[in-house]
């Protein structure tokens, strides 16, 4: 199974291939297809298991294609946690 099978952007999947990285670990491949469709998850595993890469790769899965007016939202919050 590739990144790309489990949902993972293309361009991101080729720059997965230029560090190396060709298949996915078994956290992302459990997380990868609900987190980049939304759902809520939940992924627990061992320092270097792929956790922070799972969450990555959905994250910008998701926003791949958003214009910058979709993005004022985040960008809001993002502000408003940064004055905290």
């Amino acid at each position: 199974m590739s990144f790309e099978d489990l949902g993972v952007n293309a361009a991101l999947t080729k720059v997965l291939h230029t560090f190396g990285i060709e298949k996915p670990f078994l956290i992302q491949k459990a997380t990868l297809p609900d987190a980049i469709a939304g759902k809520d998850i939940l992924g627990r595993g061992q320092t270097g298991s792929g956790k922070t890469l799972a969450f990555g790769l959905a994250l910008m899965t998701r926003l791949t294609g958003r214009t910058a007016a979709s993005m004022r939202p985040l960008l809001q919050m993002r502000n408003q946690l940064l004055e905290i």
